[in-house]
């Protein structure tokens, strides 16, 4: 697919979904190959700008130890909506990311927002996450 072929909703589902079912299986370099190269984490704790698949991994390997420690066994996510930012560019947010300990019971929920686009290469990859407390949209600043 070429860098200008249309990113569908559809897509951008398979893109997020194909991404956790490589982080449930802990899987960091293919995890690193669904972002664009330099990619964005923005946390509460810190922005992360991760210039290269090498820093990516190190930094997702780093997020998993943390979860790692807390007993973390799967993430699970509810729907997906998208938004078009401009040709090329979409929005897609994940308002029910469900983090389970390995005994089953859960460990937290967080909502996402990703920015993707599509490369020169053709694929879908995200530019940035942003990680959000549940019901932030709703929630007023304090």
């Amino acid at each position: 697919m070429s860098a200008t072929a249309p990113i569908t909703a559809a897509a951008v589902e398979r893109c997020i979904h194909d991404y956790i079912a490589a982080w449930n299986a802990r899987d960091f370099p293919a995890m690193a190959s669904f972002f664009t190269e330099p990619s964005v984490f923005v946390l509460a704790a810190g922005t992360h700008v991760l210039v290269d698949r090498a820093a990516l991994v190190a930094f997702l390997r780093e997020v998993f130890a943390a979860l790692e420690a807390a007993g973390f066994g799967h993430t699970e996510i509810g729907e997906i909506t998208t938004k078009r930012c401009a040709a090329g560019l979409m929005q897609a947010e994940v308002a029910d990311i469900r983090r389970y300990h390995r005994e089953g019971q859960l460990l937290e929920t967080i909502e996402v927002q990703y920015t993707l686009r599509r490369d020169a290469d053709g694929a879908l990859r995200m530019i940035s996450a942003l990680w959000c407390e549940p019901g932030w949209r709703r929630a007023s600043a304090t």
